[in-house]
């Protein structure tokens, strides 16, 4: 009888409490606390540098390209995009293209690109592949005139690897085609070129 009276004490101390909120339970961090941006603030690209002149110097660059290169980065378009940069030729051919962070190091050994080949330090000593900025082209401009036409018969990806003295930058370019990257094997690369920013 006692034991009986005890169940039924508990059971009925257990009806008095408040019942768990559905909406408690599923309620979990708000999107501030993982780290995600309040929807109803509006995206703020981050700033960018100021465009780079640089002068055709090797011999590729003054066939295709003569004159100045004019590098302006552009800023990111949407928090989810990287920002990239537009490569204004003198001969008015135009490339418009997005940063592919990490992309000169992907594939690993299937990576059929050989870095120290397309980009030769003059002192001799090694390139470093993480220092390569990749972009990819979104819009190739090539001027109807133009004698050679663009880089490549389409021009998918620039690299870009620079080489800096006390009085000197050089920007070593290599442009690309095919629709993937890395690519399936080396005759995605359709030249390199060379320009000179003398400070």
């Amino acid at each position: 009888m006692r034991n009986a009276l005890a169940v039924l004490a508990a059971a009925s101390l257990a009806a008095c409490q408040p019942a768990a909120k559905p909406a408690d339970q599923a309620k979990g961090p708000t999107r501030e606390e993982l780290g995600q941006d309040d929807p109803t603030i509006p995206f703020k690209p981050a700033p960018v540098g100021p465009p780079r002149t640089y002068e055709a110097t090797s011999r590729t660059a003054m066939a295709f390209t003569p004159g100045k290169l004019t590098l302006t980065e552009t800023p990111q378009k949407s928090e989810n995009l990287p920002s990239g940069a537009t490569f204004a030729f003198g001969n008015g051919y135009t490339l418009e293209t997005t940063l592919e962070p990490g992309a000169a190091t992907q594939g690993g050994d299937d990576n059929h690109v050989k870095w120290a080949d397309i980009f030769p330090d003059p002192s001799g000593a090694m390139i470093d592949p993480e220092k390569i900025v990749m972009y990819s082209v979104d819009i190739e401009t090539i001027p109807p005139k133009s004698p050679n036409g663009g880089f490549c018969a389409k021009t998918s990806f620039i690299a870009t690897y620079t080489l800096k003295s006390p009085g000197a930058e050089d920007l070593q370019l290599a442009a690309f085609q095919g629709d993937r990257w890395p690519p399936k094997d080396d005759t995605a690369l359709c030249g390199t070129f060379m320009y000179s920013n003398v400070r």
